[in-house]
């Protein structure tokens, strides 16, 4: 299997982490596992229309949006070839003209001609520069449409600069070895906790509180990737779990996994992005039958 991270626009990089491409060969007919980053995401399934969450219904794009929840997608024998877009967390519903329902979306879904009509010109596209190139043009123009000096689009990158820097470590409140809350975010986008929290809902698509929790499960995802060996007791106390059954309930709610069954297929997890681009909140997919 081959991953590769696209650049996107530079003029696009505020809003958007990077495009990228999957290739792979199913050995047979799997589900991969897409674990929640709390990003939006969009996927063009190139090679062949995908089935999501036991759905009979095949799909060639699908726009993933910022819930806590997996979503399982599977794939047929033969090549795999996926090109994505990976969203800043707070920044893919100002590129849609529709309200997100749900886990997904289909273009259909969302009634927006142009970007439906983008998402056919990409899948018919002769090759990568082509369809980057359609990506970009869609994006920019989608980008002058917004309106400009969004006082509450600055705040939030002030507060995912804090959460989640871009060296790939895990942040925490300066002095303190404790995970951030509500508070802590809401004084650094300088709002009451009450207008911090709709603030955040509006663009994020979740509540700060939930962000933090799949935060956590992040840190401590990392960290048994990391180190597979150490006590998943140690790793639950360290990541700010009050126990190891709290750690388990929430990998088990996030991912579908427990923290050993998810060490065990250690080597069939992957990034869908690398850290140049996003810092620690990577999209994760378990693997099946893919190589």
């Amino acid at each position: 299997m081959e991953f590769r991270p696209i650049p996107c626009h530079e003029s696009l990089r505020p809003f958007i982490r990077n495009y990228w491409i999957i290739n792979a060969q199913g050995t047979a007919r799997g589900t991969q596992t897409v674990f929640s980053n709390g990003a939006g995401s969009l996927h063009f399934y190139l090679s062949q229309a995908v089935a999501v969450n036991d759905s009979k219904t095949l799909h060639r794009t699908m726009l993933y949006h910022q819930e806590m929840n997996s979503v399982g997608v599977v794939t047929e024998e033969g090549p795999v070839v996926i090109f994505g877009v990976e969203f800043v967390p707070f920044c893919s519903r100002m590129f849609f003209k529709t309200a997100f329902v749900g886990e997904f979306q289909t273009p259909e879904e969302l009634h927006d001609e142009e970007f439906t009509q983008m998402c056919s010109n990409v899948h018919e596209a002769a090759d990568l520069d082509a369809r980057v190139a359609l990506l970009d043009e869609f994006f920019l123009k989608r980008l002058t449409e917004i309106p400009a000096n969004d006082v509450n689009m600055d705040r939030l990158k002030d507060v995912f600069d804090e959460i989640v820097p871009t060296d790939g470590t895990v942040a925490c409140p300066p002095g303190s070895k404790e995970e951030f809350s509500t508070s802590d975010l809401a004084s650094t986008a300088c709002l009451s906790q009450k207008q911090f929290t709709r603030v955040f809902n509006k663009y994020v698509g979740m509540n700060p509180k939930t962000y933090l929790r799949l935060l956590r499960f992040h840190k401590a995802l990392m960290e048994l990737q990391q180190s597979p060996q150490e006590s998943l007791t140690d790793v639950a106390w360290r990541c700010g779990y009050y126990d190891l059954p709290h750690m388990t309930t929430d990998f088990k709610d996030i991912c579908g996994f427990s923290p050993s069954q998810l060490i065990s297929t250690g080597a069939g997890l992957t990034e869908t992005f690398g850290p140049n681009f996003s810092g620690l909140m990577k999209k994760k997919i378990k693997l099946e039958n893919w190589v």
